[in-house]
């Protein structure tokens, strides 16, 4: 899929999201929505869920490329520190999705942003775990009204969970 494509079908999808059910959404009107083709669209995405993970991914990429994340262990409190303010950061994306049930594109993000940290590959147990573990954790506080800040958040995982895992 290409960076163009998932830049601007992946806005489009969300702008669409929030007037209405994605599954109401057609692709001649997410095509519109994004000023391309439809052609771009099935050129790179099979679903609409494979586009909103592979948005999700590009975002944290790019996050984590800003805050200078990759060195980083995933244990380490200021990874899991970014990584809950990158969650912050995509609230409004991440209450439509959940809103809208499509939390599975979440977790194929978690699992692909898991997976970018050396954790031995999507398939390892370890980045499966985490990824689950995380995207549990994500999706407890989403639903519980955000209650704990990302300072909070990181303290829980790094002092109390991924440390004993990883560390």
């Amino acid at each position: 899929m290409s960076a163009y494509a998932t830049d601007m079908l992946g806005p489009a999808l969300f702008s669409l999201m929030a007037e209405k059910d994605i599954r109401k959404v057609t692709i001649d009107e997410l095509a519109a929505q994004a000023g391309v083709g439809r052609a771009t669209y099935f050129r790179n995405f099979s679903s609409k869920e494979e586009l909103i993970g592979a948005y999700l991914v590009r975002r944290w990429r790019a996050y984590e490329k800003e805050h200078h994340l990759k060195g980083l262990a995933f244990s380490d409190p200021e990874r899991a520190l970014r990584y809950f303010e990158f969650c912050l950061s995509l609230r409004t994306e991440n209450d439509l999705m959940i809103e809208q049930g499509y939390t599975d594109a979440i977790l194929a993000a978690f699992k692909a942003i898991v997976s970018d940290a050396d954790m031995g590959g999507e398939e390892s147990y370890e980045a499966t775990f985490l990824a689950y573990g995380l995207y549990g954790m994500f999706i407890t506080l989403a639903r519980r009204g955000r209650e704990e800040t990302p300072q909070e958040m990181a303290a829980l995982v790094s002092g109390h969970l991924l440390a004993r895992i990883v560390g």
